[in-house]
């Protein structure tokens, strides 16, 4: 079996290569076009479910869709999460990630040209002005952005979530911009890459109702983020119960 899952793991990583050479040369007419992210999203996502064996389930998938600059936050597992994203993800959405990504050859190079958006985490000075300009961005492009506030993969549960970095929500406040929180059942045992857990099976995933952020103070942050953090956990354990329940 730990065969076959690195296999599967040198298969993922070797196709997540190909896509994202065949995106950056044939879509060199539409660099910076979010409709890039959207198409390979879309193919690595079948890729790895046929590949790992993985069943997605999405639920409310409607709630994603509200024509309007939004900001999506979800719970980071794996380096596998960008293939769930793809579950849900309107035509307009971008993710955003460390600066660091860039310079991964071919898959930072797809993640510049697909229009995805970049932190400076190593800048604290300018932190507030960064999460300002993106907000800039969304709004003037009209996009949805994709943000893993807990700011690293969790590494020690795949069913507690970690305390959340302000990031995702400070560019949310800025322009008073709804946020979408989207959970996904535990990977763990079935698509893990890091740890070659990549046996398959059911995963679902569930689309929150918007969260308005317009009528918050900034004061009043802290606790808003605490609110969500707590909704997500309370769906998340939801989830995992779940999916326990149909094996």
């Amino acid at each position: 079996m730990k065969i076959l899952n690195y296999l599967k793991a040198f298969t993922v990583m070797v196709g997540m290569l190909i896509i994202s050479i065949l995106v950056v040369v044939f879509g060199m007419p539409w660099w910076g076009n979010p409709v890039l992210n959207w198409v390979f999203i879309q193919m690595f996502t079948r890729f790895v479910c046929f590949v790992v064996g993985i069943k997605i389930e999405v639920i409310d998938k409607e709630k994603a869709y509200i024509n309007r600059p939004v900001v999506y936050v979800g719970n980071h597992q794996s380096a596998l999460d960008l293939a769930l994203i793809g579950a849900f993800s309107p035509k307009n959405s971008v993710v955003v990630a460390k600066k660091e990504v860039v310079y991964i050859p071919i898959i930072g190079w797809y993640f510049k040209a697909a229009g995805n958006l970049f932190i400076d985490r190593s800048n604290k000075f300018d932190s507030h002005t960064q999460m300002d300009h993106l907000a800039d961005i969304l709004v003037k492009k009209n996009l949805a952005a994709s943000i893993f506030p807990e700011g690293t993969r969790n590494k020690k549960s795949n069913e507690v979530l970690l305390p959340f970095k302000k990031g995702a929500f400070h560019i949310a406040f800025s322009k008073g911009l709804p946020i979408i929180p989207v959970v996904c059942s535990s990977l763990k045992g079935i698509a893990v890459l890091e740890r070659f857990e990549l046996s398959g099976g059911k995963v679902i995933v569930k689309v929150l109702d918007p969260i308005e952020t317009k009528d918050v103070p900034k004061s009043e942050m802290g606790v808003f983020i605490e609110r969500v953090r707590e909704l997500m956990q309370l769906e998340l354990n939801k989830l995992n119960e779940q999916v326990r329940n149909t094996k």
